[in-house]
């Protein structure tokens, strides 16, 4: 008599059980494509699946056990992959880590997470090092790429001399933790996002109907960094069909327009201002572009001429969506039938698996027309907030997910962005929490008030801009606010601008008008690239 079948196990709805169908189908396709010191490197799915069964057993070997959390900091490299795909396979929680905040947030996000293993490219061994020893807690420690320090040891040498055959033995339910990906959204603590399998299986196959991919296509340059969920979701989605990613370590666009050649590209999603750069590249008109499908822009809105001429030069359509990494990247798309042809910063209508509605404060959904909050429902919303069950409960309040995004929705069902509800700044791709960097600036000496604000920049869609009110009697400089943020905060955090007042316009409970400060500064970046 046959032993009795798991459901689970026949199932098999985890991504690592992706890359096993992939590499059955798929053996010899290259899956990863980098260049390394100028040479081009690639990997072919067997290969790959093989490199991350191996990994599994090197880390079951190390003591990482199903369940315990793996925090990645890499940049966009085959080991970072490796190592997110090892995780999704071996039912380890992947915690992919955003290396460039300041040291205080990648610290929080190791320790909150409870990670026992962190893998890190050896240039953030120091970060790490230091990150981790002020957590009492035992962590193996592995360096991604380059020469290990320290206690840490070598990716390779986790993989070294283990069974590459498939790893059969783990069971995975639907609703386990695949990965915690933390979003600093507008506190000052980012917030741990509970990803299960079945919601990233959902999502990426909700991303190929909803961009219109077929077997054997979308590959495309990872260009976008990897910790970002838009950027791992639609590198998941070319390795679910057999495609490629080409990675990619920062952004120039000389070279990913000779990429869209040399390595036949079908699909591409950027920030509005890489698709800008492209078009002025001198080298636009040295390259055929006619492998291109389809291309994607995110983030920011795009000005109709700028779109009209990408649907020139690469010959393809594009769209636009948005999604969080709440709801694991793309939940509403506009149709390229609508990219281009309405006035306003249009996102579109709700992606394939997903409802998609606008909110107002009781809960009450509103008709065509009305502002509110645009709130979604589908099978990718998160599990919510590890750790934090107010804010879960907040966030999925009346049984949809709340975006934290106002607007409306139009007689044809898009949906148009109004403003953000609780003031997040989206500049150069990143979230930007305007309470954390106000917090910060109202520790200079003479800064009395300040409110923090998102204002258009054509390079960075939004540039952060703080607008400060004075002590009596004080002087306060522009230039040292900005080299204190820039001392405490990221890169990305830091304000573009500090403008200096007597006083702020404030409500009657004592809280900053922002809304009349985007108004009177909106035009301050016209005509500024950087």
């Amino acid at each position: 008599m046959s032993p009795p079948l798991n459901v689970n196990l026949i199932r098999r709805i985890a991504m690592g059980d992706t890359l096993r169908r992939r590499a059955n189908s798929h053996a010899h396709s290259e899956a990863l494509v980098e260049f390394i010191d100028g040479k081009r490197v690639a990997i072919d799915y067997s290969h790959l699946n093989q490199r991350v069964n191996q990994l599994v057993r090197g880390l079951r070997e190390h003591g990482i056990k199903q369940g315990d959390r793996v925090a990645i900091l890499g940049a966009n490299t085959s080991q970072m992959l490796t190592a997110l795909l090892g995780c999704f396979k071996g039912g380890f929680v992947a915690v992919p880590i955003n290396y460039v905040q300041n040291p205080t947030d990648v610290e929080y996000n190791i320790a909150h997470s409870g990670a026992v293993a962190v893998f890190a490219d050896a240039t953030l061994q120091p970060l790490v090092n230091q990150v981790t020893d002020n957590i009492d807690r035992t962590f193996l420690l592995a360096s991604l790429s380059g020469e290990a320090t320290g206690s840490a040891i070598n990716f390779e040498d986790v993989l070294a001399g283990q069974d590459s055959s498939e790893v059969e033995d783990i069971i995975i339910e639907d609703d386990d933790v695949a990965q915690i990906m933390y979003t600093s959204g507008t506190t000052a603590r980012p917030k741990g996002v509970m990803l299960s399998h079945k919601n990233i299986y959902i999502a990426t196959l909700n991303t190929v109907i909803s961009i219109g991919a077929n077997k054997d296509s979308t590959a495309h340059p990872a260009v976008l960094p990897l910790f970002h969920i838009t950027a791992e979701l639609f590198a998941l989605v070319s390795l679910h069909l057999g495609a490629k990613v080409v990675l990619q370590n920062g952004f120039n666009p000389a070279t990913v327009l000779a990429l869209i050649e040399s390595e036949k590209l079908e699909f591409a999603i950027l920030l509005p201002l890489m698709w800008k750069a492209m078009l002025g590249c001198p080298e636009l008109n040295q390259h055929d572009y006619s492998s291109m499908q389809v291309g994607m822009y995110g983030m920011a809105p795009m000005d109709a001429p700028t779109l009209e001429k990408l649907n020139q030069v690469f010959g393809c359509p594009f769209s636009t969506g948005s999604g969080q990494t709440e709801i694991n990247g793309v939940s509403t798309v506009m149709d390229t039938h609508w990219v281009g042809k309405k006035k306003g910063n249009f996102w579109g209508d709700g992606a394939i698996t997903s409802d998609q509605a606008v909110m107002d404060d009781q809960g009450n959904l509103l008709p065509p027309g009305e502002i509110g909050e645009v709130v979604w429902r589908c099978p990718q919303v998160m599990l919510g907030y590890y750790r934090n069950e107010a804010a879960t409960r907040e966030a999925q309040a009346f049984g949809w997910h709340h975006s934290g995004d106002i607007g409306y929705i139009d007689d044809d069902g898009q949906f148009c962005f109004v403003d953000r509800k609780k003031d997040i700044v989206k500049s150069g791709g990143e979230n930007v929490s305007s309470v954390k960097v106000e917090s910060c600036i109202l520790a200079c000496e003479g800064v009395a008030n300040v409110g923090v604000i998102g204002l258009p920049h054509e390079h960075w869609g939004e540039a952060v801009t703080a607008v400060v009110s004075r002590k009596p009697n004080t002087q306060v400089d522009e230039q040292n606010i900005i080299n204190h943020c820039k001392a405490t905060l990221g890169g990305f955090e830091t304000p573009k601008r500090v403008i200096i007042l007597d006083e702020l316009p404030m409500t009657a409970t004592g809280k900053v008008k922002k809304h009349l400060l985007r108004q009177e500064y909106a035009e301050l970046f016209n005509g500024v690239q950087k």
